[in-house]
């Protein structure tokens, strides 16, 4: 992957809205609407991240106003939550963390993993940011010139040093596209992997030839 790409702590949330484990009910609502925000994490009593109250939470009491019998709920945790009086009581723990110098795409994979739309950032025990989903977009948003310059930086220059000006590379909407040749099979092959992990690259057009393939099978002919 190239270098300078973005991690958590670049689009993350910084000033995070959080509530105590013995907010009641109606004061974890009010700050949701307050803040225009879907989720408020926890705090412990220890100043840690206990967990973390959505709406769905929340949600969970006026559905259970209408219905009459516990027997239509399928867990008991869920019917818990219906009858919750504090964030403490309400919310999902243990939260789903992450450092704030974890990268992007290991951010989307956990948060695809876990079927959640957010992370809790933190260092240590502190609570430093959550990052949303859609703060995960910014990745996409470095523009072609600046994808060009790390793609001749960080890999045309430092990788490809035997014959860098033998190697053309242009980019549009995000996508990269490598013209020339090269000395080996296996670096042509080697750089695009360099900048498919890139923040902004959409996708990679490599069009490199090689002068010798070194990826290539010994024929099994053996000398005596």
């Amino acid at each position: 992957m190239m270098n300078d790409y973005l991690t958590v702590a670049d689009v993350m949330t910084k000033d995070v809205v959080a509530v105590a484990a013995d907010t009641p009910f109606k004061a974890v609502a009010a700050v949701l609407a307050e803040h225009h925000i879907s989720a408020v994490p926890v705090r412990s009593l220890y100043g840690g991240v206990a967990g973390v109250v959505s709406e769905t939470d929340l949600l969970r009491k006026e559905e259970v106003r209408r219905t009459k019998h516990r027997s239509h709920w399928r867990h008991r945790k869920e019917w818990a939550k219906a009858e919750a009086l504090t964030a403490g009581m309400l919310m999902t723990s243990p939260a789903v963390t992450v450092e704030g110098g974890c990268t992007l795409d290991e951010a989307a994979r956990l948060m695809a993993s876990r079927e959640i739309t957010r992370l809790i950032v933190t260092d240590g025990d502190e609570l430093t940011g959550i990052v949303a989903r859609s703060d995960l977009l910014r990745a996409f948003l470095a523009t072609d010139d600046e994808i060009l310059a790390r793609v001749r930086r960080d890999v045309v220059d430092r990788h490809l040093w035997d014959d860098p000006q033998a190697v053309e590379v242009s980019v549009q909407e995000g996508v990269v596209t490598l013209i020339g040749q090269v000395e080996k099979r296996s670096t042509a092959a080697f750089a695009q992997e360099l900048i498919v992990g890139g923040d902004g690259v959409v996708g990679v057009r490599n069009e490199l030839t090689w002068r010798f393939d070194d990826t290539a099978r010994a024929t099994g002919v053996t000398f005596y």
